[in-house]
């Protein structure tokens, strides 16, 4: 029988996540079952196509496989995640019927790497701020403009997930020194990536840089406030390029009020980010719109990687990006 592919990424989209080598790839897998609309396709849409699916693609915004949604899935083996955070698009109960998932998180943490790095070097540099007061005709040198040089700094990075370990990468030409929480990860992997592990308290006092890289759980909502912000050096930069969640926002802008810390944040504990927000307006702010790991070359890589570890799960070979039971419940 041939095997049925449902793809929910939406018609217009489909270029952003498959160039002609990834699409004729997947296309060699099985006959496939296209979203015609440009939108996510609705709960009750999915609901009448997911019958006949062996496997189902989706990405960000798409309908998820609820409970109900799987109550129709006869055939249903297989979701492959092109996007970031897989945890909301799927019932765990998916697993109750061997069903596996893969997930494109890699292809994304590379972005991320690499935007972290250019908000260290952003804010280390006051590019912002220099680039303003140059179109506003202001002084030409100011001792405030004064640079904060990476190399050699104590950057903390709290997680060591994929995106942390990408951010390690690319930090090794600055000769940084690296601290790390994360209670779920090894010692000895930890030591392999020259990582020291500390209890978070001891992290943020000793860190120059501190880098959020947890993903939201109850366990982590919030695990960054008052009093760990009170920890933090003066003149120390804090970086969130996970979830909004995990800082206290207003614990936040009392500390950068002061001008004591800078901030590059990329993601906030309501998104979008009111028009109000008192962290479009303080200077010692770098905001970005949820935008890391969201690009050209991101989206395409996605889709080449999954397309390739979709081609390992129905050969029968190993996979490297499977997501399993015990992970999904320590996901955003």
């Amino acid at each position: 029988m041939t095997r049925s592919i449902l793809v929910q990424i939406p018609v217009n989209e489909v270029s952003q996540f498959l160039d002609k080598t990834s699409r004729a790839q997947l296309e060699s897998f099985g006959r496939i079952i296209w979203n015609p609309h440009n939108r996510p396709l609705t709960q009750e849409e999915l609901i009448r196509y997911i019958p006949e699916a062996h496997t189902v693609v989706t990405t960000w915004r798409s309908a998820p496989v609820t409970d109900e949604v799987l109550k129709h899935a006869r055939q249903l083996k297989l979701i492959a995640h092109m996007a970031g955070a897989v945890k909301p698009y799927m019932t765990p109960n998916i697993y109750d019927r061997g069903i596996r998932v893969l997930n494109s998180g890699f292809a994304i943490a590379v972005s991320v790497g690499e935007s972290v790095l250019a908000i260290m070097l952003a804010l280390g540099h006051n590019i912002v701020q220099v680039d303003r007061r140059m179109r506003n005709g202001e002084a030409w040198k100011d001792a405030s403009l004064e640079t904060f040089e990476l190399r050699g700094k104590t950057v903390g990075l709290v997680g060591l997930g994929m995106v942390a370990r990408e951010v390690i990468k690319v930090l090794q030409p600055f000769q940084p020194r690296l601290l790390g929480y994360d209670p779920y990860f090894p010692a000895d992997r930890a030591a392999e990536l020259g990582v020291e592990l500390l209890p978070l308290a001891e992290l943020l006092s000793r860190s120059d840089i501190v880098s959020l890289h947890a993903p939201k759980i109850p366990e982590t909502y919030r695990m960054i406030g008052r009093r760990e912000l009170a920890l933090l050096r003066d003149g120390a930069m804090l970086i969130n390029t996970a979830r909004g969640g995990l800082i206290d926002e207003e614990a936040l802008l009392e500390q950068l009020r002061t001008g004591r810390i800078v901030a590059g944040l990329d993601v906030f504990e309501k998104e979008p980010l009111a028009g109000d927000s008192e962290f479009r307006r303080l200077p010692n702010v770098l905001a970005r719109p949820h935008l890391a790991g969201v690009n050209r070359d991101s989206k395409l890589r996605i889709g080449s990687l999954l397309v390739e570890e979709m081609r390992s799960f129905y050969e029968g070979g190993t996979l490297r990006f499977e997501v399993m039971r015990q992970q999904l419940e320590l996901m955003t």
